[in-house]
């Protein structure tokens, strides 16, 4: 049916996803909302962890297809000897519609569409060569590998900024309080530590 035919027409439902619990603890469903480097941090800590998983897929459908290749790559870039299997899918939604007006005598109808999506195999065990999308892993020189320590640290970086733009402005309003003109413009050092906790949200 066309779209346009829809107009006495509302959804009521469409094929649900997968639920969570069902999603394999080595597997990331790659959306466009969450930062990239989120993604990619979580997919490390997949293979470094005390698990140690050897195989980590990537999975992400429409407008997120590039993110899955982005994320791989850079993936790669930082664990050795990971091979790689991609491969293209299909998921079929089906919508479903109830008429607006019941009066008009129309009865329920579906809608089947289908939405391309990609699937990237990364793992340190080999996998079939044989297989059109199988990639070998990056030359050894061509990977550095994470320090685990140092994104600790580099993590906790912006709340520690934020902190110090804090007490600034804290410390502005004290001098502006003690009236001189200079601590006015201290003063606005306060916004500055207003502007430190929204840099922190923004991080999250």
């Amino acid at each position: 049916m066309p779209k346009k035919d829809l107009a006495d027409y509302k959804k009521v439902k469409n094929t649900p996803e997968k639920a969570e619990e069902d999603v394999p603890e080595n597997e990331l469903r790659i959306g466009t909302q969450r930062s990239l480097k989120k993604y990619i941090s979580l997919a490390i800590d997949l293979f470094n962890d005390e698990k140690g998983f050897k195989t980590v897929t990537l999975k992400g459908r429409g407008q997120a297809v590039s993110n899955v290749v982005s994320i791989a790559e850079v993936v790669k870039r930082r664990v050795k000897g990971l091979h790689q299997l991609t491969s293209m899918e299909s998921t079929e939604v089906v919508d479903e519609y109830e008429p607006i007006d019941a009066s008009k005598g129309l009865e329920k109808i579906q809608r089947t569409k289908y939405i391309c999506g990609l699937s990237i195999v990364l793992s340190l065990d080999e996998l079939d060569k044989n297989d059109a999308g199988y990639q070998e892993p990056l030359p050894e020189d061509a990977v550095v590998e994470e320090d685990k320590e140092l994104r600790k640290r580099s993590s906790n970086r912006p709340r520690r900024s934020a902190t110090k733009s804090s007490s600034a402005g804290r410390g502005g309003r004290g001098a502006a309080s003690r009236g001189t003109g200079r601590g006015g413009n201290a003063g606005r050092g306060s916004r500055g530590g207003r502007g430190g906790r929204g840099a922190t949200r923004g991080y999250r």
